[in-house]
């Protein structure tokens, strides 16, 4: 019997079992500055199913009040290593969510579910088949490193994937597809800009003389204006204004200070440097309305385009031929921990994880149970293709 036939059949096998474990650690409810109590009952629920296949786990303090802590996975020995890449926090408040769990058809969802306990999930799947197949090379390590604050920006826990990723032959991301697409993967990532603009001008009366206002409201209401029509989707440029706060409703005041910050997309480093140039100098409208610019480029671009990262998505695009799957790769704005170990040099391949869609959308976000057995049995066959490749995947870089 074939690898494929074999991976494919335990996936199978294993897909009830697969969704009983999702189904608890879902039902953890681990909102990324929630409650620490929650947060470490979901991080324990992972240590105690990932201990009970022979990885050792160790805590990662994230030293931040803010944040739960990281946990460190580590199965094997030896000094070549792949690095998986995961998540255990949620977006959501508690709460959010009238049901943690509906299932409707082939689809279930759930705080979390696609994004990104079910790609954390199928790590525990893709070794455990591995392991009880007998398939593991031997003096092989294999790494997997579970943060909390990735829907943060992942402040504490970037430099622990950089680390990680210069010491590994490859790194799987384990985010959702891009979309509905049972052959999807993400080859390639924006970077991400997070900008605060502190307006201060001078308040005035706003019934008996609001001409005298310096207006820090009025200030950055054009700026959000004038920043989201910088937008260019044929340049790879995205601007959109999340949050602006100025002044007191009800008081009959013209406020004279206010912050606006605004999420920024860029397709390469350059466009991103010539933006970020543009930000931290951000020119009023009002000469009388002073502008202090907080914050800079959170993560780096994850260029699709370097050698390493083709290498291994040609190299997935011939697994997944194995199991009648024509992949598909996909650029994405949105950012992960594959844009950190892409930026260190570590050839990365992204949203290996579930297919499904609505993610960051509460009620709606859900994953297809019917493709959960098949791109597991993808993952785990493509692990064991770099683990057994003699060559490094860095190799065309010169």
């Amino acid at each position: 019997m074939s690898e494929e036939k074999m991976l494919l059949e335990y996936m199978e096998k294993h897909n009830e079992a697969f969704l009983d474990m999702l189904k608890e650690a879902v039902k953890l409810e681990s909102p990324t500055e929630g409650s620490k109590t929650d947060l470490e009952k979901c991080r324990d629920y992972f240590e105690r199913i990932f201990s009970s296949i022979g990885f050792n786990c160790h805590v990662v303090p994230s030293n931040d009040s803010r944040y739960g802590d990281h946990l460190l996975m580590e199965f094997g020995e030896g000094d070549e290593q792949i690095l998986f890449v995961g998540h255990y926090d949620t977006v959501y408040e508690k709460g959010t969510f009238g049901s943690l769990w509906e299932q409707e058809g082939t689809k279930i969802s759930g705080p979390g579910a696609f994004d990104m306990k079910g790609g954390d999930v199928q790590v525990y799947m893709v070794i455990k088949a591995l392991k009880e197949l007998e398939l593991l090379p031997e003096n092989k390590k294999i790494v997997f490193f579970l943060s909390s604050d990735e829907e943060a920006g992942s402040p504490t826990s970037h430099k622990h994937y950089q680390e990680l990723a210069k010491k590994s032959k490859a790194s799987f991301v384990m985010e959702p597809t891009f979309g509905d697409c049972t052959a999807g993967l993400t080859t390639g990532r924006y970077s991400r800009g997070n900008y605060t603009f502190v307006a201060e001008g001078s308040p005035a009366h706003s019934g008996q003389e609001p001409e005298k206002a310096k207006s820090g409201l009025k200030e950055l209401a054009e700026q959000a204006i004038y920043l989201e029509s910088l937008t260019d989707l044929e340049k790879g440029v995205t601007i959109a204004c999340t949050c602006l706060n100025s002044g007191n409703a009800g008081w009959p005041t013209v406020p004279g200070k206010g912050e606006l910050t605004i999420d920024a997309r860029f397709s390469s480093e350059k466009i991103a440097e010539k933006y970020d140039s543009l930000f931290q100098n951000l020119e009023p409208f009002n000469a009388g309305v002073k502008i202090t610019t907080n914050g800079g480029i959170e993560k780096p671009t994850f260029d699709e385009k370097d050698p390493a990262h083709k290498k291994l998505y040609e190299l997935a695009k011939e697994v997944g031929k194995r199991f009648d799957m024509n992949m598909k790769g996909y650029v994405g704005r949105a950012g992960t921990d594959g844009n950190f170990t892409a930026s260190v040099g570590c050839p990365t391949l992204d949203g290996m994880g579930m297919s499904g869609d609505f993610a960051h959308q509460p009620g709606k976000e859900y994953i297809n149970t019917e493709d959960i057995a098949v791109r597991g049995a993808f993952v785990a066959r493509t692990v064991l293709e770099v683990l057994r490749m003699e060559e490094e995947l860095q190799s065309e870089i010169e």
